[in-house]
C-alpha cells in the first residue's frame, strides 16, 4: 500500500544504549484532525478543528537519513511516498513504512498551510 504525506520532521539514531544496539528513525508527518463528529449539545462538547503531527517508524537510520537534506519544517513540508506493509504479532496489527521517498511538490498550500487533495497513487504494474 502507498501513501503520500507531508513531512515536517525527521528524527534518527544509531547507536548504543545501556548495552543495547539501537537503529531507528522516524519521520513527522502532517494529519488532518477528524472534523465528522464535531458537536456542541445539552450533553458537552466534542470539537477538533485543524491539522496534527503523527509519527511513522522507518525501518533504520539511514532511511532517514538519506533524505536529511531536504530539511522539512513546518514552513517548508515534503511529500513523501510512503511504501507500507501492515504487520501483526499476532494480538496486534500494525501499520511499518518498507520504502519511502520524496515526491515533486507539496500537497500543503505553504502560503495557507492548508492540505490539497492529491489524487490516489497507483503502483505501477
Amino acid at each position: 500500500m502507498e501513501l503520500i504525506v507531508d513531512v515536517i520532521g525527521i528524527k534518527c539514531f544509531r547507536g548504543t544504549v545501556q548495552g543495547s544496539k539501537i537503529d531507528s528513525g522516524s519521520v513527522f508527518a502532517i494529519v488532518r484532525l477528524d472534523e465528522r463528529y464535531n458537536r456542541v449539545d445539552h450533553e458537552g462538547l466534542n470539537w477538533k478543528v485543524g491539522h496534527s503531527v503523527e509519527e511513522w517508524k522507518l525501518p533504520s537510520a539511514e532511511a532517514g537519513l538519506k533524505m536529511s537534506h531536504l530539511k522539512p519544517s513546518i514552513k517548508n513540508p515534503v511529500a513523501m511516498r510512503l511504501e507500507i506493509e501492515r504487520v501483526s504479532n499476532g494480538s496486534e496489527v500494525r501499520e511499518v513504512i518498507v520504502d519511502i521517498h520524496p515526491v515533486s511538490g507539496s500537497v500543503v498550500d505553504t502560503s495557507t498551510g492548508e492540505i490539497k487533495q492529491v489524487a490516489p497513487v497507483r503502483k505501477a504494474a
